[in-house]
């Protein structure tokens, strides 16, 4: 009897899994017909998108440690906001500024998104599309731009950790390492990106090559993931990303 009960249970499972991937908006339909919703869901709760808490220890968002991840997810998402202005990485991120929080570093949370997929990209100029800020065709024109390099983006309820920051250290001291081959790869570039005031930080945005300097991909095509490393305020945080699950209807997208 139990041995005839285990494939109906593991029928159930897949049955659900199957249902949860096909509400994904990234592979369930174009992105012309994205809503609010749907870009909220790819710039906080994707494959694309990481959420960390900063407390005496690292703590993650996505359940791999952590006493409550999923007040922390709440929590972050509570406090996602769309920037001022264009955002040319299309990064809605969380409530940043460099006054530290009350009570921090308890509450710090930050979020990394890997800005150059196809999938954050579409979200973005979906997003200023539905608010106005240009029209779909332009934005049609943007995405069929290529991207030459992998982008990662960080943003945070506390970005003054960065706001004494050297990009050329942050440069030095970040990093992104492949899972499988433990491939280490340095960041061509790294810009610290400020509010109007010229002061304010509110994002950082690191830049990885997609070829090594012998026109080898730093990236294999059988790479199952990376982990992502820096610095904020002198404390290490990071994210791993699946590659994996960073898919979309096109297949693998960084």
């Amino acid at each position: 009897m139990i041995r005839k009960a285990i494939p109906s249970v593991v029928a159930i499972l897949v049955a659900a899994s199957l249902l949860w991937a096909s509400g994904d908006p990234w592979k369930s339909k174009p992105y012309q017909q994205w809503d609010s919703k749907d870009i909220q869901k790819i710039f906080n709760d994707s494959p694309w998108s990481k959420i960390l808490q900063v407390g005496s220890s690292l703590t993650s968002a996505k359940g791999n440690s952590g006493d409550n991840p999923e007040e922390t997810m709440n929590s972050a998402n509570r406090n996602m906001v769309t920037r001022p202005g264009q955002d040319p990485h299309g990064s809605q991120s969380v409530a940043s500024g460099n006054q530290m929080p009350s009570g921090a570093p308890g509450s710090w949370i930050y979020v990394f998104r890997w800005v150059s997929s196809r999938t954050i990209r579409e979200a973005a100029a979906r997003k200023d599309v539905l608010s106005g800020q240009t029209k779909e065709e332009d934005a049609a024109k943007q995405l069929a731009v290529p991207i030459d390099s992998y982008q990662i983006l960080v943003a945070g309820t506390y970005m003054g950790a960065f706001q004494g920051a050297d990009e050329a250290k942050l440069k030095s001291i970040s990093f992104l390492q492949t899972k499988k081959n433990k491939t280490k790869i340095a960041p061509s570039e790294v810009k610290i990106e400020r509010a109007a005031d010229g002061k304010t930080v509110q994002s950082v945005v690191f830049t990885f090559p997609k070829k090594s300097p012998t026109e080898e991909p730093t990236i294999a095509p059988d790479e199952k993931g990376a982990d992502f490393s820096t610095s904020a305020g002198g404390q290490k945080i990071g994210a791993s990303f699946d590659f994996s699950k960073m898919e979309d209807s096109q297949g693998r997208d960084l």
